[in-house]
């Protein structure tokens, strides 16, 4: 590999526009060598961003034939997951994958056992676990015992359905809010408390009146039980437009911490009225960038917190709550 790692991109949204505003689209040592993207403009639009570099393809495989890559980038919509991967793993290639990594755990399993097989650099864009307020509060749970956990993604919902909001209110599509939207906190509360053993979900519905192509929940309420004893409640809406937001509420024996706001910023409380309080950071996407771009230089996954295999739990932990809230059981993860 030359100085500069060579990066392929295999959709090119929105997110990855927010991946090169943050600093990903600095770097000094990395090269744009592909753009694709169904709807060419799209790809062209983040070609520019970069000064013109890399050539744009409609066809991933093209693009990692022609443009031949290093690594790649890949920030489909859930339902688009499966035959890019398993061109990316073909050819033995690091990736970086926006979340959910997939729509249904067949495929994620599927991409897991090539990854693993060919004990490729993977990472999840699970940002929240590079925030110094998450890595502080998981550094303080070693010395405790959790207990409980509450928190989630409530809003409004769209506005109106253009772009990715008409795919995202289609639960064949997006897999519904929990999948898509709320599985930054379901992976946090997997990073914080361990492994989930158990899932049961309640679905709302019909609180607006609504299109016929929405077919997602209004709402839904998800409860997980750790391996370790311990429980959380979480929550989704797109229905509740005043008083929600992003949170999350975490106690154990000794401690509670309050994350709020899609940055994350926490209160700690401890023994003796200590207390700690630390801000979101602004730039949170290139921390996670430069971590994924360390690995690769290096050849070993090495400051990546999210890998293929976290994205998969998450994926599995999804599925099972839209199963309960289908069939009203709970579902057994262990």
């Amino acid at each position: 590999m030359s100085d500069k790692v060579k990066l392929g991109f295999i959709a090119c949204g929105g997110i990855i526009r927010s991946h090169l505003d943050q600093g990903l689209g600095r770097f000094p040592d990395v090269e744009f060598v592909g753009w694709c993207d169904l709807d060419p403009a799209v790809a062209e639009a983040r070609k520019a961003q970069v000064g013109g570099q890399g050539a744009v393809y409609t066809d991933a495989k093209q693009m990692l034939d022609e443009a031949k890559p290093d690594a790649v980038y890949i920030a489909l919509p859930p339902y688009g997951h499966g035959v890019p991967e398993a061109l990316v793993v073909e050819r033995r290639l690091p990736f970086f994958i926006e979340k959910p990594v997939a729509i249904d755990t067949a495929t994620a399993e599927r991409i897991a056992e090539g990854v693993e097989k060919h004990g490729l650099i993977t990472s999840v864009g699970y940002m929240t676990r590079y925030r110094r307020s998450v890595r502080r509060v998981r550094e303080l749970l070693q010395q405790q015992t959790p207990v409980l956990m509450h928190g989630g993604w409530l809003g409004g919902g769209p506005g109106s359905y253009d772009g990715i909001w008409r795919w995202w209110v289609q639960k064949d599509k997006s897999g519904g809010q929990f999948l898509e939207q709320t599985t930054h906190t379901i992976d946090l509360a997997r990073y914080l408390y361990g492994e989930v053993a158990r899932v049961y979900a309640v679905p709302v519905r019909d609180r607006r009146a609504r299109p016929e192509f929405f077919t997602i929940e209004d709402a839904s309420m998800v409860q997980l039980s750790f391996a370790n004893g311990a429980a959380a409640n979480l929550y989704s809406s797109c229905s509740t437009s005043i008083g929600g937001g992003v949170f999350m509420t975490l106690f154990a024996t000794d401690m509670k911490a309050e994350f709020t706001g899609w940055e994350h910023s926490v209160k700690i409380d401890l023994p003796a009225g200590e207390h700690i309080e630390i801000p979101g950071e602004a730039n949170v996407f290139a921390l996670e960038d430069r971590a994924f771009v360390d690995a690769v230089k290096a050849g070993r996954p090495q400051g990546i917190l999210a890998s293929y295999r976290d994205g998969l739990k998450a994926v599995q932990i999804s599925c099972a709550a839209n199963e309960s809230m289908v069939t009203g059981a709970p579902v057994d993860l262990s």
